[in-house]
């Protein structure tokens, strides 16, 4: 399959394009050859969005007024990991909500930026190194869920607010956060992936990358379709907060043959070499769903906009861009 990978959004917002360079560099690394990225969207089979966050638009309206989209609407298909969305085009998306989950539509994906960089990398280190059971560092601020698993009391265990001043005192520089945050991970046995914004989150990829084992805290998410998740990862229900450090304490031996796992499902499934034919082929496995996406059918997923979160942003978005046509 002949790729061409752009991006709607203006080029002026800082990381608008993070995405789309990372996938580019990964058409570049792909280790499969099954596929390819071509530099010209009249060589192309696919046309592939790739979008960071809401700046093509908080509902890809950018996306759906590009001349590329208009003409090859058939062909068109999108990858975006913001927290919330609404699948106006069928993709690939990392924070697919299981109420919402539409299989003609969408396809759960993994987050494309997350890769080895700076103190980020991956370290093979023995299980008795550990120093933490468990930890979590992170803002409480983008959901209740983080307030409460913020209370788990536990000393085996690191949990620091961002957000907070008691709990993080000073400012640290972005080095200093990035050391700081990646010695956490990699000297726990356990890392906690609590649900965010939006139901997934990249603490869990992160903490695969560098080889533990994550603790998924979302009811809602949809995990990607490809790795064996149960080997490498614990779900906890979001009302069994209080049963974690209990709940680790017994699987603390199974833990860095875990991580091995962990580390081993990111190579094979989510790292720099593999992202664009994943994606690719998540979009090519939607293509058998064409004909439910067809006429009046085409609509559906703006039947979204009922939802009281997308409803409220909807209408605050119509009476911030009426306002400004009237200035």
């Amino acid at each position: 399959m002949r790729v061409f990978l752009l991006s709607a959004a203006p080029a002026g917002p800082e990381r608008a394009h993070l995405d789309l360079g990372c996938l580019q560099d990964s058409a570049r690394l792909d280790r499969f050859g099954v596929h390819a990225a071509v530099d010209s969207p009249a060589d192309a089979d696919l046309i592939l969005f790739v979008e960071t966050s809401v700046h093509a638009g908080p509902y890809f309206e950018q996306v759906r007024r590009h001349p590329l989209y208009r003409s090859r609407r058939d062909e068109s298909y999108l990858f975006c990991s913001t927290d919330r969305f609404i699948p106006m085009l069928p993709g690939v998306y990392a924070a697919v909500e299981r109420s919402w989950y539409w299989p003609h539509w969408t396809r759960p994906g993994h987050y494309v930026n997350v890769r080895e960089h700076g103190q980020m990398r991956y370290e093979e280190r023995g299980q008795g190194e550990r120093k933490y059971l468990f930890s979590f560092i992170g803002s409480a601020a983008s959901h209740p869920l983080r307030r409460r698993l913020l209370s788990v009391d536990d000393t085996d265990a690191l949990m620091i607010d961002t957000g907070s001043r008691s709990l993080d005192p000073g400012r640290l520089t972005p080095e200093a956060y990035e050391r700081r945050y990646a010695d956490s991970v990699k000297n726990s046995a356990f890392v906690l992936a609590p649900r965010g914004g939006g139901p997934a989150s990249f603490r869990l990829f992160e903490a695969m990358m560098l080889g533990r084992v994550p603790v998924i805290i979302s009811d809602q998410w949809v995990p990607p379709i490809g790795p064996d998740w149960e080997r490498f990862s614990i779900r906890v229900d979001e009302a069994d907060l209080h049963a974690i450090p209990s709940l680790l304490q017994e699987r603390a031996s199974e833990a860095a043959q875990m991580g091995e796992a962990a580390r081993a499902a990111w190579v094979d499934w989510c790292s720099e070499s593999v992202s664009f034919h994943r994606v690719v082929e998540s979009c090519l496995d939607l293509t058998a769903s064409a004909s439910s996406r067809t006429g009046v059918r085409r609509y559906a997923p703006h039947l979204q906009l009922l939802r009281p979160y997308h409803a409220a942003r909807w209408v605050a978005k119509r009476f911030a861009h009426g306002r400004d046509a009237r200035r």
